[in-house]
C-alpha cells in the first residue's frame, strides 16, 4: 500500500460545495491528500485531508492529547501537517491530482512503523463509526454517491454530444 501525497483536481471542487459535507476547501492552496487504497471502494482511494495551517498547530496538538486516533502529525516540509483521520473520505480515482513534491520530490510516508501506527488510527476511527459511537465527521457515503452521479451526468452529457455530433455528419 502507498502511502503518498497528492492534490486534488481542481474538478472536484466545482461538484459542489464540499462544506456543506465538512470537507475543507480553500482557494488559496491545494487540497493536499494521503491516498490510501481500500477494497470496499475499488474504483476509489481512501483520503485523509492534510492541516497545513499553522494557526491552528496548537489546536491540533490539542487533539492529539485528547483524541489521539483523531489527528496524526507528519513532518513533509517546514510546516507543521496533521494528517486529519477523523475528516477522511473516499474520492474516485478520476479527481485524484498532480503528486504532491517538495523539491521535486513526491512526497510520501517511508517509515513502516509511522504507516503502522497511522493505519491502527484508520482501522479504529473505522471501528468506531461503524459502531455509532462516533458521528461521521464527513458522510463518506453521501460524498462518494455524488462523486458517482456527477461523473455519470457528465459521460451522459458526453454520450449525447458524441450522438448529436454522429447526427450533424451524417445529415450532411
Amino acid at each position: 500500500m502507498e502511502f503518498k501525497v497528492y492534490k486534488l483536481k481542481q474538478e472536484f471542487h466545482s461538484i459542489c460545495d464540499w462544506r456543506e459535507y465538512k470537507i475543507s476547501i480553500n482557494e488559496q492552496r491545494p487540497g493536499l491528500l494521503l491516498v490510501l487504497e481500500d477494497e470496499q471502494f475499488p474504483d476509489s482511494l481512501c483520503c485523509i485531508p492534510i492541516s497545513k495551517d499553522d494557526d491552528k498547530h496548537n489546536k491540533y496538538k490539542q487533539l492529539m492529547i485528547s483524541k489521539p486516533t483523531n489527528v496524526h502529525p507528519i513532518k513533509m516540509n517546514q510546516y507543521d501537517n496533521y494528517l486529519l483521520i477523523q475528516n477522511m473520505f473516499y474520492v474516485r480515482k478520476e479527481f485524484i491530482g498532480d503528486p504532491f513534491t517538495v523539491k521535486q520530490v513526491h512526497i510520501e510516508i517511508k517509515n513502516s512503523a509511522e504507516r503502522e501506527v497511522i493505519m491502527k488510527k484508520v482501522k479504529k476511527m473505522n471501528a468506531l463509526i461503524k459502531s455509532g459511537k462516533l458521528p461521521y465527521f464527513v458522510p463518506r457515503k453521501e460524498v462518494h454517491d455524488i462523486q458517482i452521479n456527477y461523473l455519470e451526468n457528465k459521460r451522459h452529457c458526453s454520450l449525447d454530444i458524441q450522438k448529436e455530433i454522429h447526427i450533424t455528419l451524417n445529415n450532411s
